[in-house]
């Protein structure tokens, strides 16, 4: 019995840092919202450090009790740090919890990586200019996403006007802040923006898709 509290006190020796009670919580709440956690942001560098530092007794916690895995990416200088479900079994985090990306979402993300990286756009930084970029020179993409965006809206009676799709591409943009996949320039404004190390996360799962995001977005249309 003694052996077993040993082993326990050893795997969750985060709980015993000084820091724990200063940071824990917050941190514990960041990342079962889906936020993941870098260098730049959230703007705590606290809780970068404390999940570091304690990077294997947290992963431990989380998987003990909740099922989750706590997920190290990136290399030495923009390592990022998030949740994620176990292949086996199920997470004991509540619904309420789980907030996952809207297929528009996702697409408006791949089409913003192949225009920032694949096409070169390297001054891509608000949501203005993706959605000014977009109208200019991706008219065939922007009339697909207009066509999935509206074929996924609650609202059937009538076409999505201009305003309604720029404001599903704000949404996007600010999911991704919520995500912590980029960091404001301004929190009140919500427009210019940093891309943070942690949106990679986002290509590495859709590489073969962004790549060929113009036909996945045609084949969307013709559906």
């Amino acid at each position: 019995m003694a052996d077993d509290n040993s082993e326990k006190i050893e795997k969750y020796n985060f709980l015993f840092e000084r820091k724990a009670q200063l940071v824990f919580a917050k941190l514990d709440y960041s990342l079962k919202n889906g936020m993941h956690i870098q260098r730049e942001y959230p703007l705590m560098p606290e809780l970068y450090r404390f999940l570091s530092e304690n990077y294997l007794s947290l992963k431990h916690y989380y998987r003990d009790f909740f099922n989750l895995n706590l997920c190290k990416e990136g290399g030495e200088f923009n390592q990022y740090y998030f949740l994620d479900v176990n292949e086996i079994g199920r997470s004991s985090i509540p619904a309420d919890n789980k907030d996952y990306l809207k297929t528009e979402h996702v697409i408006i993300g791949m089409l913003f990586l192949k225009m920032f990286r694949m096409d070169g756009n390297i001054e891509l930084d608000s949501i203005t200019e993706f959605t000014s970029l977009l109208y200019e020179e991706y008219e065939e993409e922007k009339n697909a996403l207009r066509k999935l965006v509206n074929d996924n809206s609650s609202d059937k009676s009538s076409d999505l006007n201009d305003q309604r799709f720029e404001d599903t591409i704000k949404k996007a943009f600010y999911k991704f802040g919520e995500l912590g996949w980029l960091m404001w320039d301004n929190e009140d404004s919500k427009n210019k923006f940093k891309i943070m190390p942690s949106f990679e996360r986002l290509r590495a799962a859709y590489q073969p898709q962004i790549e060929t995001i113009d036909i996945l977005l045609k084949e969307m249309k013709d559906v």
